[in-house]
Protein backbone atom coordinates (compact mmCIF):
# COMPACT_ATOMS: atom_id res chain seq x y z
CA UNK A 1 0.00 0.00 0.00
CA UNK A 2 1.41 3.29 -1.25
CA UNK A 3 1.43 6.56 1.01
CA UNK A 4 -1.61 8.14 -0.43
CA UNK A 5 -3.94 5.48 0.04
CA UNK A 6 -2.48 4.77 3.69
CA UNK A 7 -3.16 8.32 4.29
CA UNK A 8 -6.50 7.95 2.56
CA UNK A 9 -7.33 4.96 4.63
CA UNK A 10 -6.47 6.43 8.16
CA UNK A 11 -8.68 9.26 7.87
CA UNK A 12 -11.40 7.67 6.47
CA UNK A 13 -11.37 5.30 9.78
CA UNK A 14 -11.19 8.34 11.83
CA UNK A 15 -13.92 9.90 10.10
CA UNK A 16 -16.28 6.59 10.75
CA UNK A 17 -14.84 5.88 14.27
CA UNK A 18 -16.88 10.06 14.48
CA UNK A 19 -20.29 8.49 12.94
CA UNK A 20 -19.32 10.94 9.53
CA UNK A 21 -19.78 8.27 7.39
CA UNK A 22 -22.55 5.91 6.25
CA UNK A 23 -21.80 1.89 7.42
CA UNK A 24 -23.69 0.06 4.42
CA UNK A 25 -22.92 2.03 0.76
CA UNK A 26 -20.48 1.38 -1.43
CA UNK A 27 -19.29 5.23 -2.20
CA UNK A 28 -16.52 6.95 -3.92
CA UNK A 29 -14.25 9.27 -1.97
CA UNK A 30 -16.12 12.24 -3.44
CA UNK A 31 -19.28 10.93 -1.98
CA UNK A 32 -17.63 9.52 0.99
CA UNK A 33 -16.28 13.61 1.81
CA UNK A 34 -19.89 14.90 0.85
CA UNK A 35 -21.64 12.82 3.05
CA UNK A 36 -19.03 13.77 6.02
CA UNK A 37 -19.76 17.27 5.05
CA UNK A 38 -23.30 16.83 5.40
CA UNK A 39 -22.50 16.02 9.10
CA UNK A 40 -20.23 18.84 9.75
CA UNK A 41 -16.66 17.62 8.34
CA UNK A 42 -15.78 19.38 5.13
CA UNK A 43 -11.88 18.77 5.82
CA UNK A 44 -12.53 15.41 3.29
CA UNK A 45 -13.77 17.03 0.76
CA UNK A 46 -10.77 19.45 0.75
CA UNK A 47 -8.57 16.28 0.86
CA UNK A 48 -10.29 14.48 -1.88
CA UNK A 49 -10.41 17.64 -4.26
CA UNK A 50 -7.38 19.26 -3.64
CA UNK A 51 -4.91 16.08 -2.94
CA UNK A 52 -6.58 12.29 -3.18
CA UNK A 53 -8.06 13.03 -6.68
CA UNK A 54 -5.14 14.78 -8.57
CA UNK A 55 -2.72 12.45 -7.13
CA UNK A 56 -4.50 9.32 -7.68
CA UNK A 57 -6.11 9.66 -11.21
CA UNK A 58 -4.45 13.07 -12.25
CA UNK A 59 -0.65 11.64 -10.98
CA UNK A 60 0.36 15.03 -10.06
CA UNK A 61 0.71 17.11 -7.02
CA UNK A 62 -2.33 18.62 -5.61
CA UNK A 63 -2.99 22.35 -4.11
CA UNK A 64 -2.66 20.84 -0.76
CA UNK A 65 1.34 19.23 0.15
CA UNK A 66 1.16 15.68 1.70
CA UNK A 67 2.47 17.24 4.62
CA UNK A 68 -0.72 19.02 4.94
CA UNK A 69 -2.63 15.99 4.38
CA UNK A 70 -0.77 14.35 6.87
CA UNK A 71 -1.42 16.76 9.74
CA UNK A 72 -5.06 16.95 8.77
CA UNK A 73 -5.53 13.41 8.85
CA UNK A 74 -3.63 13.42 12.32
CA UNK A 75 -6.44 16.11 13.44
CA UNK A 76 -8.85 13.57 12.50
CA UNK A 77 -7.48 10.75 14.21
CA UNK A 78 -6.97 12.97 17.21
CA UNK A 79 -10.54 14.35 17.35
CA UNK A 80 -11.58 10.35 17.11
CA UNK A 81 -9.36 9.77 19.62
CA UNK A 82 -10.53 12.37 22.53
CA UNK A 83 -14.28 11.03 21.10
CA UNK A 84 -13.95 7.73 22.11
CA UNK A 85 -11.96 8.25 25.25
CA UNK A 86 -15.05 10.74 26.24
CA UNK A 87 -17.49 7.90 25.39
CA UNK A 88 -15.41 5.39 27.80
CA UNK A 89 -15.55 8.06 30.76
CA UNK A 90 -19.28 8.54 30.60
CA UNK A 91 -20.00 5.16 30.35
CA UNK A 92 -21.85 3.83 33.30
CA UNK A 93 -19.28 1.94 35.06
CA UNK A 94 -20.12 -2.08 35.98
CA UNK A 95 -20.70 -2.68 39.22
CA UNK A 96 -19.60 -5.94 41.92
CA UNK A 97 -22.01 -8.35 42.29
CA UNK A 98 -23.21 -8.27 45.52
CA UNK A 99 -21.05 -11.12 47.78
CA UNK A 100 -23.13 -14.29 47.51
CA UNK A 101 -24.74 -15.74 50.96
CA UNK A 102 -23.42 -19.07 52.21
CA UNK A 103 -25.84 -21.65 51.62
CA UNK A 104 -27.14 -22.49 54.94
CA UNK A 105 -29.22 -25.50 55.45
CA UNK A 106 -32.46 -25.12 56.86
CA UNK A 107 -33.56 -26.63 59.93
CA UNK A 108 -36.87 -27.91 60.75
CA UNK A 109 -39.05 -28.80 63.55
CA UNK A 110 -38.82 -32.45 64.70
CA UNK A 111 -41.91 -32.79 65.48
CA UNK A 112 -44.08 -31.27 62.13
CA UNK A 113 -41.07 -30.55 59.91
CA UNK A 114 -41.80 -26.91 58.99
CA UNK A 115 -39.03 -24.82 58.35
CA UNK A 116 -37.55 -23.37 61.68
CA UNK A 117 -36.58 -19.11 61.17
CA UNK A 118 -33.17 -18.85 61.02
CA UNK A 119 -33.24 -16.63 63.93
CA UNK A 120 -34.34 -19.33 66.11
CA UNK A 121 -32.63 -22.08 64.03
CA UNK A 122 -29.15 -21.25 66.17
CA UNK A 123 -31.40 -21.97 69.36
CA UNK A 124 -32.11 -25.79 68.44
Amino acid sequence: MNSLEALWLRALRAADARGLLPTSKSLTPKEVAAEAARRGEDRLSKLVKGWYYPRSYGRVDGVISDDEVSRVVAALEAEAALLEKAKEQSAPRPTAAPPSQPHRQTTRCDLCGAVVPEKFSERI
